[in-house]
């Protein structure tokens, strides 16, 4: 079975320009060759005959016509190649086949003794394809052979007479070697490399969202872990908040992926919520199908700086096409009430492995 994959990956790519072999026809034809020959000396009766096709060769037949009659029997695939080509376009209508049938004829003489003779007889056949194939180039054009059949019958006359009758099956496929670009997928076995995040430091702000997430309830920071802009959750601190953002590129079925991001809390007076980060992945028509989430509370969380968190997916399931990068903060439902918030900056989601 051949190694090939389904590339899911909505990417910019790198295209290559590669000779492919386009198939123009196949095509089958008999060649009959009735022969008389005096052997050398009188015989008995022919043992057998070996024969073989040597040296075939195969010449095809060009004729030009007017474009505007191919517009109709061109393939779509390769009819903006055909567009620019002005006037009179190259047709293959007809290919000469050529050979030579090589021959062993072994027979007995009167002594009983089994001798052999050699005939050598040149043929040449016109095959008419079946439809003719309009080219974008003549010299590209490839005649492929596959290997003769040959079937010979034959009659003994008057002991060194010898009437013979030989059927030669062609098969030829023609071909024409086209340039075409063709894109180049990254292999299925390797992780990008880098963060699959836009904006992954939460510096580019409108208000209070920020650009590439969505978000709710939250509000920008200067106080930030790399000295910048950071997440603030939790503006009403006791109403949920969220950033969230949507990854497309590179999520890929048996990959596994790590989600890292830097915390700290933002003490008021009395701190009583929760964060959850969380990975989720959808299908092609945006079902839920897996993910992973981890809770911590604000006992865990650090007030007096920021802390490095971690969660590892597991592969990422069949059928994974886009991931959900979320994170939540929820306020407590037992007294005292939420009063502090929580601040995230440095976002990491990267592909660490599988398959």
């Amino acid at each position: 079975m051949p190694i090939q994959y389904e590339y899911t990956e909505p990417e910019q790519v790198l295209c290559m320009k590669i000779v492919t072999p386009v198939v123009l026809s196949e095509e089958e034809a008999q060649v009959l060759i009735d022969k008389t020959i005096h052997l050398p000396e009188l015989a008995k009766k022919i043992d057998h005959i070996d024969a073989r096709v040597q040296d075939l060769e195969a010449e095809p037949v060009f004729i030009h016509e007017h474009m505007g009659h191919w517009h109709m029997v061109i393939p779509k695939e390769w009819d903006h190649h055909f567009k620019k080509m002005m006037g009179g376009v190259s047709v293959l209508k007809k290919v000469i086949v050529s050979g030579v049938l090589h021959k062993q004829i072994y027979y007995v003489n009167k002594d009983d003794q089994v001798k052999h003779a050699q005939e050598e007889i040149s043929f040449s056949r016109m095959i008419e394809l079946k439809q003719p194939q309009p080219v974008l180039d003549e010299d590209e054009v490839v005649i492929r052979h596959f290997k003769p059949r040959v079937d010979v019958s034959w009659e003994l006359i008057r002991g060194g007479r010898l009437q013979q009758t030989g059927v030669i099956i062609i098969r030829i496929k023609i071909v024409e070697e086209r340039q075409i670009f063709v894109q180049l997928c990254p292999s299925p076995e390797i992780c990008p490399p880098g963060n699959l995040l836009e904006d992954p430091g939460l510096e580019h702000w409108v208000g209070n969202v920020p650009v590439f997430w969505g978000a709710t309830n939250v509000a920008p920071t200067s106080t930030a872990h790399s000295g910048s802009f950071a997440a603030k959750l939790g503006v009403v601190p006791v109403s949920e908040a969220a950033i969230f953002q949507p990854v497309r590129n590179h999520i890929v079925p048996g990959r596994i992926y790590k989600l890292i991001f830097w915390a700290r809390e933002n003490f008021h007076v009395a701190s009583n919520f929760t964060l959850t980060a969380e990975v989720r992945f959808f299908n092609r028509i945006g079902q839920a199908i897996d993910g992973v989430s981890q809770s911590f509370p604000s006992t865990t969380i650090p007030d007096n700086g920021y802390q490095q968190f971690a969660i590892n997916t597991q592969a990422a399931p069949a059928g994974a096409t886009t991931a959900l990068v979320r994170f939540t903060f929820q306020s407590g439902t037992t007294a005292p009430p939420n009063a502090s918030m929580v601040k995230i900056d440095d976002v990491t989601f990267e592909c660490i492995g599988g398959f």
